[in-house]
């Protein structure tokens, strides 16, 4: 009778925990079970009464009920140990390409939050643990960002005041100003992060910088969606944090003074001289400049950027014969760059590979000019060599042409020369004395790497986007993140993580201290 007691007590004890533990809302079960035990128990202890006080009136016991209880006083301590850990939430992503951790750059966004900014996303029921997933992540990083789900069928004034077209909208709010992020496809949306990043950067950071975009000289096309094209390279930059407007400076004679970045893309024809005084006009009030050329651009440029200490040679290129090369199809004339400057904020954080389709040297002038400085950006390795452009065709010369690492791109910043009314502060620049603040210059000697099929490879967009930060005095947005690769997962539901803790955390070390009492007990029959 006792052994049957104390089996049910044991069976019923077990149902009890793990019932009340998986499904607590299910009371009867675990009740029943708790009650069911706790009378086999007062059987057994009646039935055994005899034996269970000559069992503990033992040494033995007294020094067995001893270890018991250090143990149960150590499992507490891990307990207490694990409860504090789960109020200050640590979290570590082992993948090799960080899947599952925001980029360095929404990182820099979300700390740097001057204050609070709210997430209200619209979603049906079905759509709830999705984008907990998704809002989840930025929220972990601030204090600042606060998130609310709006269900679309019990909320439709909220639905009307938000102009709510379909579900999946997320709002994005600060005290002043309110973005939207549409047509989100879940989790697998491939721009899913630039577009919740961007619409908080822009609550965050107040209106759009004006970029200008010189045209009339043979440039790459905005509008070309093809490999050379620039369309999405403009669609991500009005998705950002610029509006993008063309400029033909021939006809309007000067730099508009809104322009808070001027760039120039791959020039073909000459510049004439009004429009070169021009550009050195706005770049001498502080104006911020990119230029990206080709060796087929325009020489008139030349003298222009010598004044900036910048070199350039037009039909130069440059022959790469670094093993790389295979990953450009083994094409000598697209340079496969790894050396970055880690002293420049536009590259420092720079470890991945980039690709500069028909490359011309872009290198500082020695000596520098003064009250200058410039920067050298990244190099081709010492494998390269400068060779002349004929006729479209490479005419190298091995005893003649110059050996590498050559530079490829420089930055620039001196003092402005002009003085001028500054009606339009520059962000991050001094304004003193009615004097202009310091411009600012970055020549790449490419402009394929920012073109539709060159921003995908390696790091290239990431470089674009950070000369661009940097331009515009955002340094806190300059990073360099890994490409996000395919990958599967595996859904971690609650009731599975609650077998998983109860596997881990009862049953593993039940069956550690089952196992040691029977070991205990084999040796004391011996």
């Amino acid at each position: 009778m006792s052994i049957i007691a104390i089996i049910v007590a044991l069976a019923a004890t077990a149902v009890s925990a793990i019932s009340a533990y998986l499904a607590w809302e299910s009371v009867l079960i675990w009740q029943i079970s708790l009650e069911v035990a706790i009378v086999a128990y007062v059987i057994y202890f009646i039935k055994e009464r005899r034996f269970l006080i000559e069992l503990f009136s033992r040494k033995t016991t007294r020094y067995g009920l001893n270890a018991i209880i250090m143990s149960l006083f150590a499992f507490g301590i891990l307990i207490v140990v694990n409860l504090i850990a789960s109020k200050h939430d640590l979290k570590k992503d082992l993948t090799k390409n960080k899947l599952h951790t925001l980029s360095d750059q929404s990182i820099k966004v979300l700390r740097a939050l001057p204050g609070e900014v709210k997430l209200k996303a619209f979603i049906s029921p079905v759509q709830m643990g999705e984008f907990e997933k998704i809002l989840d992540k930025y929220t972990y990083y601030t204090k600042n960002l606060k998130k609310e789900y709006i269900d679309v069928d019990k909320d439709p004034l909220a639905v009307q005041k938000y102009n709510i077209k379909q579900t999946g909208t997320i709002i994005v709010e600060s005290e002043s100003r309110t973005s939207r992020v549409e047509n989100l496809l879940g989790p697998d949306d491939p721009k899913l992060e630039e577009k919740i990043t961007n619409a908080i950067i822009q609550v965050a950071k107040g209106d759009k910088k004006k970029l200008y975009y010189i045209s009339g000289h043979g440039e790459k096309l905005l509008t070309d969606t093809g490999k050379e094209g620039y369309s999405e390279m403009k669609e991500q930059l009005e998705g950002g944090r610029y509006k993008v407007e063309e400029l033909i400076l021939v006809e309007k004679g000067m730099v508009p003074a809104d322009a808070d970045i001027v760039m120039i893309a791959g020039p073909k024809s000459d510049f004439f001289g009004p429009e070169l005084k021009a550009l050195e006009a706005y770049l001498g009030r502080g104006g911020k400049c990119l230029m990206m050329l080709e060796p087929t651009s325009s020489p008139t440029l030349k003298n222009l950027l010598a004044k900036y200490g910048a070199v350039f040679n037009p039909k130069k290129t440059v022959v790469e014969l670094n093993p790389l090369q295979q990953l450009a199809g083994g094409n000598p004339l697209t340079p496969i760059v790894t050396t970055y400057n880690k002293e420049s904020e536009i590259t420092r954080e720079a470890k991945q590979i980039s690709l500069f389709p028909i490359a011309t040297p872009i290198e500082k002038m020695e000596p520098i000019p003064p009250d200058l400085k410039v920067v050298t950006l990244f190099s081709t390795s010492a494998k390269s060599f400068e060779s002349d452009l004929k006729e479209n065709q490479v005419k190298p010369n091995p005893k003649l042409d110059r050996k590498g690492p050559l530079s490829l791109a420089v930055s620039v910043t001196g003092k402005g020369t002009a003085k001028v009314e500054v009606t339009k502060p520059i962000p991050g620049a001094k304004v003193e004395d009615n004097k202009a603040p310091d411009f600012r210059l970055v020549v790449v000697g490419d402009s394929d790497f920012a073109s539709n099929s060159g921003r995908r490879f390696g790091i290239n967009g990431d470089i674009f986007q950070n000369i661009l930060s940097w331009l515009a005095h955002e340094e806190d947005l300059i990073s360099i993140h890994p490409r996000p690769q395919n990958t599967s997962e595996f859904e971690i539901t609650e009731t599975r993580m609650r077998v998983i803790n109860l596997a881990s955390i009862v049953f593993a070390p039940m069956f550690m201290f089952i196992s040691g009492l029977g070991v205990w007990a084999a040796r004391r029959k011996k």
